[in-house]
């Protein structure tokens, strides 16, 4: 399957993860198409792992750690910050939303606050950075309803995990 942007607007899976995504933003009382249109997206980008972790170092070793997120993106100029702000965003909503056993798995254990707080200040961040008021509106939202997008993605995880959608998934050869 190719990447996400590669991805046909058309394309069953997308449609599905609109209409899962949808349906959980319903549920969370924030139906907003920008959201909608955004965290649906940022799903079908997220199928493929290495998307998760674009962020890299000078010597191109992935960032896997917030704190050294941060520090990479306050050393590069300014104009290079806003996609930095916006991976680092979407990276927290989405361990937040679809992975949140991950923040206390093994030895690692990072709390959930510190991801809301940093996701929230980096689609703030990203949001000063953009020239289009459409984009700065979008961050904006994403800021000011980070904790109910985090909940909507965590309805999300549990819709897919119903057999149908996984059979679905599988079709699509995501999982």
């Amino acid at each position: 399957m190719k990447e996400s942007s590669q991805v046909p607007e058309n394309h069953p899976v997308r449609r599905v993860f609109e209409n899962l995504t949808e349906r959980a933003l319903i549920q969370s009382s924030l139906p907003d198409r920008d959201l909608l249109a955004y965290m649906s997206d940022l799903l079908v980008d997220f199928m493929w792992t290495k998307n998760l972790y674009r962020l890299k170092d000078e010597d191109g070793e992935t960032l896997v750690y917030l704190i050294d997120m941060f520090d990479r993106v306050a050393q590069m100029p300014r104009r290079a910050r806003k996609q930095h702000y916006k991976q680092i965003g979407d990276y927290t909503m989405f361990v937040l939303g679809m992975f949140p056993g991950s923040l206390s798995y093994g030895r690692r254990c990072i709390s959930a606050s510190y991801y809301c707080d940093a996701g929230r200040k980096s689609y703030r961040a990203a949001g000063e950075l953009v020239n289009r008021r459409s984009e700065t509106v979008t961050y904006r939202k994403l800021a000011d309803k980070y904790e109910a997008c985090v909940f909507s993605l965590k309805l999300v995880r549990e819709y897919t995990s119903d057999p149908f959608y996984q059979y679905m998934l599988r079709e699509f050869e995501i999982t």
